[in-house]
C-alpha cells in the first residue's frame, strides 16, 4: 500500500507537467483495480483549474499514470483555456488527461467570464487543446446560450 501511495503522489506531479493537488476528508485506494477514491469536501487544483465535489475517483493505468478523474456530487468548477475562463456547476465532471478534455454532465450551468456568456445544457465538453466547447441538450432541457449584444 505504501508503494501505491508513493506512486500516486509521484504521478500527480507528472500530469500534464502541472502539479495536481487533491484535498479530501477520506482517501481509499484499490491496488488491484487501479482506482483511488477521495470523499468528503473534495478539492482538486491543477494549474488554474479547480473542482469541488463530494467524491473523486481517479483511474490509473498499469504504470500508475492517471487516465481519468471523475468527480460527482455537488460539483462546482473553474476551468481556464488560453482564451476562456469557465465557472460552473454540474452533477458530474470528468477530466481525461490524455486528450485534455473536461466533460460535464447533468444540469450543467457554465458562465464564461471573459465574454460574459452563460451556457446551459445536459452535457458540455471543453477541449483544452483545440479551445472548442460543445454543448448537448435534451428534449426537456434544450441548450441555452445567453449573451449580451452591444448595439
Amino acid at each position: 500500500m505504501k508503494k501505491l501511495l508513493l506512486l500516486i503522489a509521484f504521478s500527480f506531479t507528472l500530469v500534464a507537467s502541472e502539479q495536481v493537488e487533491v484535498n479530501a476528508e477520506e482517501f481509499k485506494a484499490d491496488e488491484k483495480k487501479l482506482i483511488s477514491y477521495f470523499r468528503g469536501s473534495v478539492f482538486i487544483k491543477k494549474g488554474k483549474d479547480e473542482i469541488k465535489a463530494d467524491l473523486l475517483k481517479i483511474i490509473f493505468d498499469k504504470t500508475n499514470k492517471p487516465i481519468k478523474y471523475d468527480a460527482t456530487g455537488n460539483v462546482s468548477f473553474k476551468i481556464s483555456t488560453s482564451s476562456q475562463h469557465f465557472v460552473g456547476t454540474a452533477n458530474q465532471i470528468i477530466y481525461e488527461p490524455s486528450n485534455k478534455k473536461y466533460k460535464a454532465f447533468g444540469h450543467v450551468n457554465i458562465k464564461e467570464t471573459i465574454k460574459n456568456q452563460t451556457l446551459k445544457g445536459e452535457s458540455i465538453t471543453i477541449d483544452r487543446i483545440s479551445g472548442k466547447t460543445s454543448i448537448i441538450g435534451s428534449k426537456n432541457r434544450p441548450v441555452k446560450f445567453i449573451f449580451t449584444v452591444e448595439e
